[in-house]
C-alpha cells in the first residue's frame, strides 16, 4: 500500500482527534495520506485516485458516506467503530493500529458486499439513479399521512401497501432501517434483497427475503407528500405515479477485514441488546 485515506465525522470530537493521530502515524510509516470528511470528498474527488485503502472513523452513517467514494473508485473501506451504531465495523480504536499493521503487511481479506441499483421514473422518463449500500425507502413526507405503494416483483403484482413507507434493502442494510421496521436479519455475505413495509395497515404480506436477481418495482398511488430516500440521504420529493425500480447492482462495496467472517455472528447479540 502506498496511499491511504482517513475519513472522519466532523460532528464527533473523538473521531476528529483520532483521525489526526492516525494520519500522523500513517505518514510516519512513509505512506501518502489524505485526511478529510464527506464535504471535502465531494469537493475534491481526485483525492481518491490511486488510493489503496480508505479508513472510516465513526458510526454506520460515517461508513455510508465513506462508501460512496469507495464504490466509485474501487477502494476497500476499513470501518473503525466510534459511533453509537456500528454494525459494519469489526474493530474499534483499541485494535486499529494492530489491524492496520496486519493489512499493511499484506494480511486480512476483502469482504465484498452486494449493492442495489435504484432508478426513479416519472411519466416513463428516468429522473434519477443511485447505487445504494443499505436501503432505498419510499415513504410519507407528512407525519399525519400514510402512502399507498403498489409493489411488483419481476413485473408480477404482489400487493399494495397502505403504510408509512416501503423499503428495499441489501443484506448489509438488513441490520439498519429494515431491522427497526421489523424486517429479518440476513447474513451480510448474501446477495438477496429484503422487502419491508413500514407500519403497514391491514396487510397479509409480511417482510420478504427475495432472490438476488429479483427486480422490485414500487409505484406511488398517493396525492399526499411522499419522499424517496437512499441510504438516509438524497431525499427527493415524489409525485403520484412516480415509480422506482430496484435490482442488485453489478458493483460491490469492498470492506477490508482482519477478523474471520464469523465475527458478524459473534458480535450480533451484543449489538442487538437494548440496555
Amino acid at each position: 500500500m502506498r496511499r491511504i485515506g482517513v475519513f472522519y465525522n466532523p460532528l464527533s470530537e473523538s473521531s476528529q482527534r483520532q483521525s489526526e493521530e492516525l494520519a500522523t502515524w500513517l505518514c510516519q510509516q512513509g505512506l501518502d495520506t489524505w485526511r478529510g470528511m464527506s464535504q471535502e470528498a465531494r469537493d475534491n474527488p481526485a483525492a481518491f485516485m490511486n488510493m489503496d485503502l480508505l479508513i472510516a472513523l465513526g458510526g454506520d452513517g460515517t461508513f455510508l458516506r465513506a462508501a460512496r467514494p469507495g464504490i466509485m473508485y474501487h477502494i476497500p473501506v476499513l470501518p473503525v467503530a466510534m459511533g453509537h451504531l456500528s454494525f459494519m465495523a469489526e474493530i474499534g480504536p483499541a485494535e486499529m493500529y494492530q489491524s492496520l499493521t496486519l493489512l499493511l503487511e499484506g494480511g486480512g481479506w476483502h469482504d465484498r458486499r452486494a449493492l442495489i441499483d435504484v432508478a426513479l421514473y416519472r411519466q416513463g422518463q428516468l429522473l434519477a439513479d443511485f447505487t445504494v449500500l443499505n436501503e432505498v425507502v419510499m415513504s410519507r413526507g407528512d407525519i399525519s399521512r400514510i402512502v399507498t405503494v403498489e409493489v411488483q416483483i419481476d413485473d408480477i403484482p404482489l400487493t399494495t401497501y397502505r403504510a408509512d413507507g416501503v423499503l428495499v434493502a441489501t443484506a448489509t442494510g438488513s441490520t439498519a432501517y429494515a431491522l427497526s421496521a421489523g424486517g429479518p436479519i440476513v447474513d451480510p455475505r448474501s446477495r438477496a434483497l429484503v422487502l419491508v413495509a413500514i407500519a403497514a395497515h391491514l396487510t397479509a404480506v409480511p417482510s420478504m427475503v427475495l432472490h438476488e436477481d429479483t427486480v422490485v418495482t414500487l409505484r406511488l398511488h398517493s396525492h399526499h407528500h411522499a419522499v424517496l430516500s437512499v441510504d438516509g440521504h438524497e431525499n427527493l420529493s415524489l409525485d403520484q405515479g412516480d415509480e422506482i425500480q430496484v435490482r442488485r447492482s453489478e458493483q460491490t462495496c469492498v470492506f477490508a477485514r482482519v477478523q474471520p467472517s464469523s465475527q458478524f455472528y459473534a458480535g450480533l447479540v451484543p449489538r442487538l441488546r437494548r440496555e
